[in-house]
């Protein structure tokens, strides 16, 4: 059994009309190491953190080294089709369009 501790990254989620967007706080990982997929209703993001100082010899740590996993339901609501991510300065931004179910929709009244 696998006992590896991940961290999980603190995120803001925002909406328009169109897109939902995660904004998650990931230093120390890299594009490379940033990995994002779905399956059935989850979007599942792992970012492995890349090692600190190789050569140094710790004399004192309070910083915990562990890579970053988090799961997020996203249901009918998304069209897995149009999911775009950008990481940039330790930060991931993913944007989430929204299907056409969940997009607002004016219904016009008819008169009777």
């Amino acid at each position: 059994m696998d006992n590896k501790r991940f961290l999980v990254p603190p995120v803001d989620i925002y909406e328009t009309k169109d897109k939902y967007i995660l904004v998650l706080d990931m230093p120390g990982s890299s594009k490379e190491g940033i990995e994002i997929s779905t399956e059935g209703d989850v979007l599942t993001l792992q970012g492995k953190v890349s090692e600190i100082g190789q050569e140094w010899k710790p004399a004192s740590l309070e910083f915990e080294l562990s890579d970053y996993k988090r799961d997020f339901t996203i249901g009918s609501k998304v069209n897995r089709e149009n999911i775009e991510a950008k990481y940039e300065n330790g930060i991931l931004t993913i944007e989430l369009e929204k299907s056409e179910l969940a997009k607002p929709k004016k219904i016009e009244v008819k008169a009777a």
